[in-house]
């Protein structure tokens, strides 16, 4: 599967470029009709309240617009939800106010922390990971930027997404939905390892 980041970084791209060219061309075409039709001696101001070719072709060029985007980012999300993989890595999130658990099956590894002392887990690079999320009071959200990447955490409910990352290094983690006093120091941090360090990590922390 390809990474989470590549996935959504090829959204992100589109979304920005597209914004790009639809601020240039409405900017230029304000400042077209700013100078072409700015009051001066001897001109009469247009009676011509439309123009209908003109309206309707703007809509349909919103409409497609729109589609594109709409088609393009389901089309990403539902890849990644339905990602699988026979030998991914599991681990089962539980989000709660205000902090985070990690646990491992089968691996006798838990890690747990909260907005006074921040959890760090760890993954190992370029294998797929099968999270399993669900929240154990309020809705939370599990956001990793650096991998352009986050998922609701629901009460009662688990959502399951599988993500890899690619590039070894430590990311940050937050909490991107609102749920309370302390939302803001709701983090948690990743080490992305190589998978003889990730096995070190493992063995130091059962």
């Amino acid at each position: 599967m390809a990474s989470t980041r590549s996935d959504f970084s090829s959204v992100w791209s589109l979304y920005l470029w597209l914004g790009v060219a639809i601020a240039v061309f409405i900017f230029a075409f304000v400042g077209f009709a700013l100078v072409r039709y700015r009051a001066r001696a001897g001109r009469e101001p247009s009676r011509r309240d439309e123009h209908n070719p003109l309206e309707i072709g703007a809509a349909v060029l919103l409409v497609a617009i729109i589609a594109l985007l709409v088609y393009v980012t389901f089309h990403t999300e539902a890849r990644e939800d339905e990602a699988t993989a026979a030998e991914a890595v599991q681990i089962h999130v539980i989000a709660f106010q205000w902090g985070w658990r990690f646990t491992y099956p089968g691996q006798g590894v838990t890690v747990v922390g909260n907005s006074n002392h921040q959890p760090n887990f760890a993954v190992p690079v370029g294998r797929p990971i099968d999270f399993s999320l669900t929240s154990t009071d309020v809705i939370h959200a599990m956001w990793i930027p650096e991998q352009r990447f986050k998922k609701d955490a629901i009460p009662g409910k688990t959502n399951r997404f599988v993500m890899e990352f690619d590039a070894g290094g430590h990311e940050a983690g937050h909490c991107s939905e609102y749920c309370g006093l302390r939302h803001t120091q709701m983090g948690f941090g990743v080490w992305v390892l190589s998978d003889r360090s990730y096995e070190r990590w493992l063995a130091s922390h059962r």
